[in-house]
């Protein structure tokens, strides 16, 4: 039976189930098929008992993209987690205050100084909104709130849980993967086990596809305990055979085949192995990496001119792609070099501050990610200027009013206001420093500041010379220091820091990007870059006494390789001792194994 006809017994059994789907595979594809056969056959029923189907996805993307394919069916919620999640909750409000406070009281015993007791006699309502700024004394939740306040509303009303089953009879969850472990736990201990009789669970994506370390990663947990039921999906309709068969090798739950109503196309992998010359006694960390980047950046350099030689095509307009884990060369080559050093001399993980956008003045101009969910928080200063360049005018009006500062735009008088500041915003980009822009937005309220960041300006203002504790004042001239330099950086990297963000350059450090595919790929490795979270060498030959960089190394390398439509370069810019070259030279074979 195939993917699709295992599924539909399902639903005619009314059996909750997971689809696992590798790379490739047309899951977004066969989870259309699934609502559609749920509308063909169950429609009238749903429309008579004033039902909804639900679909929950990560992106607007993929939101769009579902709601385009299923043709704006009215029977079809198709929404983001916290959508969902605080709809299902907000109209019961008297008990979200209860539970508000519950979440309150234990935050209050970790940071006493921020939280006080007793708040449900102080708040009257509950609010959320796209912002999501946690203010519990404004009862106004955070996203993260949502999540956990969802599974105590599941779990302790059952009231809740039995009007929702009878609402929602079908729930659709895409990229599983990636979802909170407590959302899995509100949906399936609490909703789903509540509602057996009448509601059916559907889960969507691939265990070897997480990347995000809050994701839940596997359900196999409740597959084992008979709570769903496990469909595998073994076509791989994107990638050449060479590099179908590495995927095989790579993953041990799913064996790939080429469908045959696809063109077969024979492609290849390779692995090239720089050798760089040994650590000498005595010789600490610091002093060989710096001893050995020029011949590192050589090797690099050459396999780009070989490979473009070859008719692979590197630029912004290119079919081919670099995957490579973010550091300072790759920062270079895209364009924000200077700022990347900037973050790298304040922080230990400039990546993480930077590019993953956790630190305040990154997710002021770029916009953060939901550390449950991973999906995007459109809320930076670089979303207004693209919302502004592609005519979304009912998004920079959105955008605007979440951030407060224009909670009416009715006048003519008020858009062309906006209209010329946004052109001023716009040229100043280009032109200006990291300080122009940043006070001219502040001064025309195109965005405000977020409390934390408010805090962190309000700390540099302080003279440092009237710093008395000596650790006070050393983190105090650090962060001043940090943000002096970042206000005079052309606001040009911040641009090219964005577009490689958000996958507009041909560099990559995004692999967990799903969908995405490229005619030939480059993935880059170097175990000198991010320790802490990867490390190949160990993973290649299965010493790694650490689980989680284990596996987090192995998904990435998974998702890494399988982005390549016909042909995949593997280059190790850090050596691979011959333990974990047997690993690899079993993968890849022999005669595809170089040294550089």
């Amino acid at each position: 039976m195939t993917a699709i006809e295992q599924i539909i017994e399902h639903i005619e059994e009314n059996k909750s189930y997971v689809l696992e789907a590798g790379a490739g595979s047309g899951k977004t594809y066969t989870l259309i098929q699934t609502i559609n056969h749920v509308l063909e056959t169950k429609g009238k029923s749903i429309k008579l008992n004033n039902q909804k189907i639900v679909c929950i996805t990560y992106t607007n993307v993929a939101k769009n993209e579902i709601i385009e394919r299923l043709e704006n069916n009215p029977l079809v919620i198709v929404s983001t987690i916290h959508e969902f999640l605080w709809d299902c909750i907000k109209r019961f409000n008297k008990q979200l205050i209860i539970q508000l406070d519950s979440l309150n009281e234990a935050m209050l015993i970790d940071k006493p100084d921020k939280y006080k007791t007793g708040l449900k006699d102080r708040i009257k309502e509950v609010t959320y909104d796209d912002s999501g700024y946690r203010d519990f004394e404004q009862g106004s939740l955070h996203h993260d709130d949502v999540i956990t306040l969802s599974l105590q509303m599941f779990k302790n009303y059952t009231a809740l849980t039995h009007i929702l089953g009878q609402k929602y009879p079908y729930l659709f969850i895409d990229e599983y993967q990636d979802t909170a472990s407590e959302t899995v736990d509100a949906i399936v201990s609490h909703l789903l086990e509540k509602n057996k009789a009448k509601l059916l669970v559907g889960f969507y994506g691939d265990s070897y596809q997480k990347i995000y370390d809050t994701g839940i990663g596997s359900l196999q947990s409740y597959i084992d305990s008979n709570k769903l039921e496990l469909v595998t999906k073994d076509d791989n309709y994107r990638s050449s055979e060479s590099i179908v068969n590495l995927l095989n090798k790579i993953r041990d739950n799913i064996t790939q085949t080429i469908p045959e109503s696809k063109e077969r196309i024979e492609g290849s992998v390779q692995f090239i192995n720089c050798t760089n010359s040994p650590i000498q006694p005595k010789e600490k960390v610091t002093p060989y990496r710096a001893r050995i980047g020029p011949k590192k950046d050589s090797d690099y350099e050459s396999i780009i001119t070989r490979l473009e030689a070859e008719g692979w095509d590197f630029s912004e307009s290119g079919d081919d792609k670099i995957l490579i884990i973010a550091n300072s060369k790759v920062a270079e080559r895209a364009g924000f070099g200077n700022l990347y050093k900037t973050y790298s001399k304040r922080f230990y993980d400039p990546k993480a501050e930077l590019l993953n956008r956790e630190n305040h003045f990154s997710s002021y101009f770029f916009g953060s990610k939901d550390k449950k969910t991973s999906s995007e928080r459109e809320i930076g200063i670089e979303h207004l200027v693209s919302f502004w360049a592609d005519k979304n005018y009912n998004r920079v009006i959105k955008y605007l009013k979440q951030q407060g500062v224009f909670s009416s735009l009715t006048k003519h008088s008020d858009k062309q206001e906006i209209e010329n500041k946004l052109k001023e915003l716009t040229t100043l980009r280009t032109t200006g420093t990291i300080q122009d822009v940043f006070n001219f937005c502040q001064e025309n309220k195109l965005s405000l500041p977020s409390r934390k960041l408010q805090k962190f300006l309000k700390k540099i203002s302080i003279d440092v010379s009237t710093i008395s504790d000596e650790v006070e004042l050393k983190r105090a001239t650090k962060n001043k220091t940090f943000f002096e330099a970042l206000m005079l950086t052309n606001y040009n990297e911040m641009i090219c820091a964005f577009k490689h963000i958000q996958e507009q350059t041909s560099y990559s450090t995004k692999h967990g990007t799903k969908g995405e595919e490229y005619r030939n790929v480059l993935v880059v490795i170097d175990d000198t870059s991010w320790v802490a979270k990867y490390n190949f060498e160990k993973f290649f030959n299965s010493t790694d006494d650490k689980e989680h960089r284990e596996l987090r190394t192995k998904n990435l390398f998974y998702v890494s390789c399988s982005r390549a439509k016909e042909n995949l370069v593997v280059l190790t810019l850090s050596q691979m001792g011959d333990s974990a070259m047997n690993k690899i030279t079993e993968w890849f074979g022999n005669e595809n194994i170089q040294s550089q």
